[in-house]
């Protein structure tokens, strides 16, 4: 019966959806807390008998993963990642209707519960880790996003358990290592803290000698992803047509289209990321030189990282 699951997913352009059993995420809880930002497992819940409250031998949690293409953003804009516009409406719309499907079937599903997705996917056994952090699926790569469905439902046979918890074993080629431009993957593992990815939640703690590494990007980065050879086969793709316009620097830079980009990424990207310190950045690292007087109108701002940043930046221009 639960292969009708599967095939529910597939249909929906899933590239593929595997069950797991819903034994605690204990192995992956202690191995968050020896990362930098693993304190708290993020406040997900890795015990899913208290996140569902049903009896273990009822959960089944089954995950799948589809593709989140990079794009090619044309000169003159700054860089939003695939998989945050991936993240917005089309995962939502290929989400609800996995669900609908599934809950057509007389399946029971879990409201609300928050859980490690990738250590879940990693159970079912969708991927491996990368030495990056990320998951990596045979045959296709990392460039793609996770759904889960927690279901009150006896876990099939091929449901895999949480032996199977971090697998690593991704080929440690080393190309993501020498990738990254923040240095943040090592032979020793990944440090969450020194990726520029997470240092864009945090701007005001970015080192000044990491503000050229930025380039153009104004949310993620994929470097590491572009460089490793599981995705060697995905194409980029062009970016909606609509993110365009208000993509261009100097839009960034003067006013922002919160709303068109907010049916793009995910709200509180739009609203709460600094797009004018990193259009900053991106007008100095692109040579946009026209932008000078954009980027020196932030100078003296009531934002001291605003001011601090547009500094740099005029600075680098001139």
């Amino acid at each position: 019966m639960q292969s009708k699951i599967r095939d529910s997913a597939l249909a929906l352009g899933f590239l593929d959806a595997r069950p797991a059993t819903g034994h605690p995420f204990d192995v992956w809880r202690k191995h968050l807390d020896t990362l930098p930002l693993g304190k708290g497992g993020f406040s997900l819940e890795h015990d899913l008998t208290k996140a569902t409250g049903w009896p273990l031998e009822e959960i089944t949690v089954w995950a799948a993963v589809a593709p989140a293409p990079p794009l090619e953003w044309p000169e003159g804009c700054g860089d939003i990642n695939g998989y945050y516009v991936m993240n917005t409406e089309p995962r939502k719309s290929r989400f609800d209707k996995w669900k609908e499907a599934v809950a057509a079937l007389g399946y029971e599903i879990a409201k609300d519960a928050r859980i490690p997705q990738r250590a879940a996917a990693i159970r079912a056994g969708l991927g491996v880790h990368g030495r990056n952090g990320l998951m990596i699926t045979p045959g296709i790569g990392s460039l793609t996003y996770i759904s889960i469905l927690i279901l009150r439902a006896v876990p099939p046979p091929e449901a895999r358990g949480p032996e199977h918890d971090l697998n690593v074993d991704c080929g440690n080629c080393g190309a993501c290592v020498k990738a990254c431009p923040a240095g943040a993957i090592t032979t020793e593992g990944y440090d969450a803290l020194r990726c520029l990815r997470s240092y864009m939640n945090r701007l005001h703690e970015l080192p000044e000698d990491l503000y050229a590494a930025m380039g153009r990007r104004v949310i993620g980065c994929e470097d590491c992803q572009y460089a490793c050879p599981h995705n060697a086969g995905v194409e980029r793709m062009p970016p909606p047509t609509e993110m365009l316009e208000p993509m261009k620097l100097e839009n960034l830079l003067t006013t922002p289209d919160i709303e068109r980009l907010a049916a793009y990424i995910p709200r509180y990207a739009a609203e709460h990321h600094p797009l004018k310190a990193q259009a900053c950045l991106a007008a100095a690292n692109t040579g946009r030189k026209d932008l000078l007087p954009l980027v020196e109108a932030h100078i003296g701002c009531e934002d001291d990282l605003l001011d601090k940043i547009a500094r740099w930046a005029a600075e680098r221009l001139r």
